[in-house]
């Protein structure tokens, strides 16, 4: 003889049965989980992206202890045409005070305008030891073409850059590949590259390098904030 329900039991299998079919649903419509992006692909992607650009500005911060020639370095502002052409004004610190250093690089070029001083085309074996922000971003030797080559890449996550969603990524790389980039200094070890690239475009908007970067004890880090993609720029050699 089958069993009979009782009106007791009657309400309690209402409800599993309803939460049986609300799993149900929820499974259905949710679908698989997105899947974490390849760090080492959001690098060559950033790569291309970057190599692709005609023109662009960088707003650069730099950490404690960034020396070079004797010029404490507190941060940046930076009008880029590519390959080589650049409108750079460095905060330097004197002291308690923060006076500009402004250095135009045009067609093998070099411009140099001291505080207080007018501009004077550096010679060949001077201009070579000024930092040129346009190296960073040069298509053949430049993070263009590093970027993609960085060891144990990493995925960091999703942030929020200005109004952009990015993929968050670092990578390390040797002192080698990245000599080139820093105004003829050669880091002493290993330097670890962070970037936060653009999920829809993969262009960059923060690049953050950090490590021996000055050939020396000690860490130090500089940071990019980049943004003005193919805007236009008009640079000049000085009168």
């Amino acid at each position: 003889m089958p069993a009979r329900i009782t009106m007791a039991a009657r309400p309690r299998i209402g409800r599993h049965l309803a939460a049986a079919l609300a799993v149900l649903v929820l499974t259905a419509c949710s679908g698989p989980a997105p899947s974490t992006p390849d760090p080492a692909q959001v690098l060559r992607a950033t790569g291309r992206a970057l190599a692709g650009l005609h023109t662009l500005s960088a707003d650069i911060s730099f950490g404690p202890g960034i020396v070079i020639q004797g010029l404490t370095l507190s941060s940046a502002s930076s009008r880029i045409r590519l390959p080589d052409a650049s409108d750079t004004t460095f905060k330097v610190r004197q002291g308690d005070f923060l006076v500009d250093l402004r250095v135009i690089t045009l067609d093998g070029h070099v411009f140099l305008r001291l505080p207080f001083s007018t501009f004077t085309e550096l010679p060949a074996s001077e201009a070579s030891r000024v930092p040129d922000v346009s190296r960073l971003f040069d298509p053949r030797t430049g993070l263009p073409a590093v970027l993609a080559r960085g060891a144990h890449p990493r995925y960091l996550g999703t942030a929020r850059v200005g109004d952009q969603d990015c993929d968050q990524v670092s990578a390390g790389y040797a002192a080698a590949q990245l000599g080139g980039l820093l105004g003829g200094i050669t880091p002493a070890g290993e330097v670890t590259a962070t970037v936060w690239a653009g999920r829809r475009d993969h262009l960059p908007r923060r690049v953050v390098l950090s490590g021996p970067l000055l050939g020396r004890g000690g860490s130090q880090r500089v940071q990019a904030d980049l943004h003005g993609f193919d805007q236009p720029v008009a640079i000049s050699a000085p009168a």
